[in-house]
């Protein structure tokens, strides 16, 4: 990753989208905005009904920088994530959420910290979330600087909680070997570990992504319902998260082939149990149970109280 002397290097973000025409249209421009010029911004609609054709048509009249795909069909968000992916030809490459918005030195600063850091595959700035316009929190200050492939993955898995490293900026090779994104729970995490085991990942508080709360992955039975997958995995969505870490690292994903075979195996066992936020999953595997008897008259107060608790464990309860 040497740095170039005459040009900058062609960037490409890619946004899969349905639906979400107001949104876009920010997440667009913040993109058109960088400060960083030489870029491309491939947007992938997976058959919207709303306004998104005739918005992200308007766009490539304005700017050349711009591409449009749309497919007859709406395929899932799966499927969509890998069509752009497919279509992304830039030396440096990322992904965008279409509700989601960049600080105008994203790209700029990220580059940067990957010529300064050549042993680094992905840089990301640090995630703001926003409810109704106002910053709430702060995503993860993910650091994986460890030597070993190892033990960076089992420190992602670990730490991630809303994986802003998702929407980091990487090598091309790197999201090649990385991908595809697979249509499970849990399947950006999956994407991001297969990242972090070819290299080192920073999170800069330079520059920042704008994340909007209440998306489809902010609840897990949402998020089964848009996937297509078995109601029973929001129930215990860590355990089938854990599950699918073991069979990704195990024998499914071609990234972690180069591993000695005693690492790998190793990896694959103890990656899982990083996987699983057990008061989470506490918590989707006895709602329904309290929930139930919270809706009877005489059992709210035991719902109530089942919710007053959760909250003082610090349970996530999406």
């Amino acid at each position: 990753m040497r740095r170039p002397v005459v040009t900058e290097p062609l960037v490409s973000i890619g946004i899969p989208t349905y639906n979400r025409a107001a949104k876009l249209t920010r997440a667009v421009e913040s993109v058109r905005s960088q400060t960083h010029r030489n870029l491309e911004l491939v947007i992938s609609d997976n058959a919207s009904g709303d306004e998104t054709e005739a918005v992200c048509r308007a766009f490539c009249e304005q700017d050349s920088r711009v591409k449009y795909l749309r497919s007859p069909v709406n395929r899932g968000p799966t499927a969509n994530f890998n069509t752009v992916f497919g279509e992304l030809r830039g030396d440096y490459l990322m992904l965008l959420s279409d509700d989601d918005w960049l600080a105008e030195s994203y790209v700029a600063t990220c580059l940067a910290e990957l010529y300064r850091r050549p042993s680094h595959v992905l840089a990301c700035g640090i995630a703001h979330y926003v409810r109704d316009g106002v910053v709430v929190g702060e995503g993860v200050d993910m650091q994986l600087e460890d030597d070993s492939p190892h033990q960076r993955v089992l420190t992602y898995l670990r730490k991630v909680d809303e994986n802003g490293v998702f929407y980091g900026l990487m090598p091309r090779a790197v999201l090649r070997q990385a991908a595809p994104l697979r249509n499970v729970l849990g399947n950006d995490w999956l994407l991001a570990a297969a990242i972090a085991v070819q290299g080192k990942v920073a999170t800069t508080r330079a520059t920042a992504i704008n994340r909007e709360l209440g998306g489809t992955s902010a609840d897990f039975a949402k998020l089964t319902a848009t996937l297509d997958l078995p109601r029973w995995q929001a129930r215990i969505p860590h355990l089938v998260i854990a599950g699918e870490v073991f069979a990704d690292i195990g024998w499914r994903s071609l990234v972690y082939r180069d591993l000695p075979v005693r690492a790998r195996a190793r990896l694959a066992l103890t990656a899982p149990v990083s996987a699983i936020r057990w008061r989470s999953l506490a918590w989707h595997m006895t709602m329904p149970a309290f929930a139930a008897i919270g809706r009877r008259r005489r059992g709210r107060w035991l719902w109530q109280a089942f919710k007053r608790f959760t909250r003082l464990l610090g349970a996530r309860t999406a």
